[in-house]
């Protein structure tokens, strides 16, 4: 991961197989949540640019949100 807090590193997808797969992947540090980056190579009026997608790593695993969840749904038991 990166060192330092809203910065991050990308690179060539080696693994992409369909047009559908990000042209680059990476990760970065967002105010000290860590994400994970992909892009996309498009082409506009004005040239080529990249189109970007950031998604915490915890929904990546979807660990945390179920875990809160559940919190939640014990939280409205009655007895």
């Amino acid at each position: 991961m990166t060192k330092y807090d809203n910065s991050g590193i990308i690179s060539k997808n080696k693994y992409k197989k369909l047009d559908s797969h990000p042209d680059i992947t990476g990760e970065a540090t967002i105010s000290g949540v860590k994400m994970r980056v992909a892009g996309w190579h498009k082409m506009g009026s004005k040239g080529p640019f990249y189109s970007l997608q950031f998604k915490a790593e915890e929904e990546k695993t979807g660990q945390t949100s179920q875990s809160s969840h559940q919190e939640n749904i014990d939280d409205e038991i009655p007895f």
